[in-house]
């Protein structure tokens, strides 16, 4: 962003992997990055705190979605080569795999349809087809269970905006669980929309990042 194209400030946003990068921006580069954007943030609860009633329905609710939708990470992170053959061999099984997450991540009430039209799967899928590139997505999976310790991220100090969407996966406990961690500086508990905001509600998207942003500026 500074060397290449030339932005002496700027902000940054991302989602699931993308907001790692993003979080990692703000925390390594708080000189030049004047504020960041989330869908939610991974966090612990506070050590020797007892928890609120809000905490452990979090917690419990965390605990159901892992049970329920956590097998494909679990099988990505530990055989992942075994899983990436099949589905490179079978164009159904790859449609199947990778569908099934738009479906259950979604904001659509179980008609994948609603939110996503068969040219926009299909141009997905086609991606991943036609390079073969299934197995290496799932290296990310495999690399955190098998790599080295992760580096332990100080407290980001940087403004911080959190967009919570009602279908996304469970990852964002009470807020109160961050503040120790991020300079939170809003916190919007969005009407709609799931896992893929971009895709599915670009237009409440694109508003909450304006709505963020523009003080910053």
């Amino acid at each position: 962003m500074t060397e290449h194209l030339g932005y002496s400030r700027f902000g940054a946003q991302g989602q699931d992997i993308g907001a790692a990068v993003t979080i990692s921006l703000g925390a390594e580069h708080p000189d030049v990055v004047a504020g960041i954007h989330v869908p939610g943030v991974l966090m612990f609860p506070p050590a020797n705190q007892p928890s609120s009633d809000e905490g452990r329905e979090f917690l419990s609710r965390q605990e159901r979605w892992r049970n329920a939708e956590g097998a494909y990470a679990h099988q990505q992170s530990t055989y992942p080569q075994t899983l990436a053959v099949g589905l490179n061999d079978s164009p159904a099984g790859l449609a199947a795999w990778i569908v099934e997450k738009f479906r259950a991540w979604s904001d659509c009430d179980g008609d994948v349809e609603r939110r996503f039209t068969k040219d926009e799967l299909l141009t997905t899928l086609t991606l991943y087809w036609v390079t073969g590139s299934i197995n290496s997505s799932f290296l990310f999976y495999y690399e955190s269970q098998h790599g080295s310790e992760p580096r332990i991220q100080s407290r980001v100090g940087v403004p911080l905006g959190v967009a919570l969407f009602p279908k996304e996966n469970p990852i964002t406990g009470p807020r109160e669980w961050a503040q120790a961690e991020y300079n939170i500086t809003r916190w919007t508990e969005m009407p709609r929309g799931g896992h893929f905001p971009a895709a599915e509600e670009p237009e409440l998207l694109a508003t909450e990042l304006r709505e963020f942003f523009r003080p910053l500026r």
